[in-house]
This record gives C-alpha cells, sequence and structure tokens, in this order.
C-alpha cells in the first residue's frame, strides 16, 4: 500500500464522486476508475441482519432516498441498523432532490437509474477489477459513543467488516479509519495488521457533537490537551495516517505530524482555492467531492498526483 508519495498528492474520490455522481453507488466508483482515479474514501454501516453495508447517514436521507414507488421519503427517523439488507433493497439512492439543502450543494449531480444501496462485499469484489498499483481503499466505519441502537457495539461491528475484508483479498489496498476511536482501538487490539486512520473535527454545530477533549470516548479516552498533540497520540496508537478536516488544519500541524513520520489526508476540500491551499500546507492526500476537478487542477499547475 503506498499512503504517500514525496511531491505528490494522493487524490481520494470522497464517497465516490459526489460532486457529479450520487454518493456511495456502484456506479459512482466505477466512474473514479473510469478516470483513473485510484483511491477513494466510502462509510460502512450495518443492517439490521448483520451485512455491512455502503451508506454515510446512520439514517435514510429523504434528499436522496426514494421508495419502491418512485417518491422521495419523508420519514426522517429510519434507522438503516432497523431493517434488513432486503428491506434496504426496496430504496432507490441514484438521484437528489435539487429542492433541498442537500440537494442543492450537488446541483449538477446527475441522476443514476436504479441505484440501490451496496454491500461492502459488492464494492470490493466491484474494486478487484482495478489492477492499479496505487489502489486504495479507505473503509470509514460509522460508529457513535453518542447514541445507541444505531449499530453494532464496536467488537461486532469490526468483526462483520474484517469478515468482508478478508474475503476480499484486498486487504493490502485497504486502510480502515474512524471517527470512532473506539473502534480503531478494537483493530488495534485485534488486526493489527490492518493500517488504521484517525479521523477529527474541531467543528461543532448542529447535530454535530464536540468530539475532541481529554478522555473522549470519541478518543478511545485517551488524554489529550492541545491541537498539537494529535499527531503524536495517534502516533503512539500505531496509527498510519491522520485525516483532519480542512478548516482544523495548519501547515505547523501538516509539519508535526510529518516529523511523526504521520502523512495527512484532509477532508473535503472542494473548491479550487482550498485544494491549492492544502497542497501548499503540503498534505498527502486530499479527499473530495470533485476528484477530476482535483486532477485537472494538478495537471494545470504541474502537481503531480496519483
Amino acid at each position: 500500500m503506498i499512503l504517500a508519495k514525496p511531491n505528490h498528492i494522493k487524490i481520494y474520490g470522497h464517497r465516490g464522486a459526489r460532486g457529479d455522481l450520487p454518493e456511495n453507488t456502484l456506479d459512482s466508483f466505477k466512474y473514479l476508475f473510469d478516470n483513473n482515479i485510484n483511491a477513494y474514501e466510502t462509510d460502512i454501516l450495518i443492517s439490521k441482519d448483520f451485512v455491512p453495508v455502503i451508506a454515510h447517514d446512520f439514517r435514510l436521507d429523504p434528499s436522496r432516498t426514494k421508495d419502491n414507488e418512485g417518491n422521495w421519503i419523508e420519514d426522517e427517523n429510519i434507522k438503516i441498523f432497523d431493517l434488513t439488507y432486503k428491506e434496504l433493497l426496496k430504496f432507490d439512492v441514484g438521484s437528489v432532490n435539487k429542492l433541498s439543502r442537500y440537494g442543492r450543494r450537488f446541483i449538477n449531480q446527475k441522476k443514476l437509474e436504479n441505484q440501490k444501496i451496496p454491500k461492502l462485499s459488492e464494492l470490493l469484489e466491484m474494486s478487484k477489477k482495478n489492477k492499479s498499483e496505487n489502489l486504495l481503499i479507505n473503509l470509514e466505519i460509522k460508529s457513535t459513543p453518542d447514541e445507541e441502537n444505531l449499530t453494532p457495539e464496536p467488537e461486532d461491528t469490526v468483526k462483520l467488516v474484517m469478515k468482508d475484508i478478508n474475503g476480499s483479498h484486498l486487504k493490502d489496498k485497504i486502510i480502515v479509519s474512524s471517527f470512532d476511536w473506539r473502534t480503531l482501538t478494537v483493530i488495534k487490539n485485534n488486526y493489527p495488521e490492518i493500517p488504521r486512520a484517525y479521523l477529527t473535527q474541531h467543528l461543532t454545530g448542529i447535530n454535530i457533537n464536540q468530539t475532541i477533549y481529554n478522555r473522549s470516548p470519541w478518543l478511545s479516552f485517551l488524554p489529550y490537551y492541545e491541537d498539537h498533540e494529535l499527531p503524536g497520540i495517534i502516533k503512539s496508537q500505531g496509527g498510519k495516517a491522520w485525516h483532519p478536516y480542512r478548516k482544523d488544519i495548519t501547515k505547523k500541524l501538516v509539519d508535526i505530524s510529518h516529523q511523526e513520520d504521520l502523512p495527512v489526508n484532509v477532508w473535503t476540500v472542494n473548491k479550487e482555492y482550498d485544494m491549492l491551499k492544502m497542497i501548499e500546507y503540503g498534505v498527502d492526500g486530499i479527499m473530495t467531492d470533485y476528484p477530476l476537478r482535483l486532477k485537472e487542477l494538478c495537471d494545470k499547475e504541474n502537481i503531480n498526483w496519483f
């Protein structure tokens, strides 16, 4: 697995290529590969019958989910974990409601026909067709210590995900990440051969609780006092990469992380100005909803990417 190259940017398609095609759909990931983007970030949740699926939100989003009659769903509280995989297949996730707040963010996103929430195993099977040495799959396990009954316990979630990873024969192309470091601790203790990336975000607001503080359950109860300590803490846990929110990062923090021999991959960077700023800071990878836009920018500015 090649996580970083000197003077290169690794381009990660975020949830596939969300700016161009519906997020976390198989066609969105295929679109990346067809355009020579060989790295992606995606999200894993667990269905009621314990099938790892590709989905970001704990609940089905009415702004991008239709029922089996082709109508936008109205219930905002349909939990992934409350539905079997067969029940999840009744919903279509191949378009966005352009009148919704989410839809207005991705007004140019193209509609895809008959798109179902994929199984993790299906995505990995498709990814095996990509023979590039630069293939890199960032699997983010969605989990939270703040609310119960949204996922199995971290130990059970990890066991289910690892079953699919081990069955894929792509273990050497996969890095697992999470905001819930309890999950990463389970992987560290039981599957130390799996590289781990540690996600962080300081931003708080509507539906976003503070996660980074001393002995936070999000940080697996580790001691924490200052931002500059994060790379060292991650390194002490055997982390292979730090994945911070773009607004939380500075050149100084990138330098500190590199002193720990820890690559920095930032999310989610969509504007050209921010892309260039992250490159100037010296980050190793950029996760973006517009990977082709970033690729074109790098080519225009003579910036090496892979």
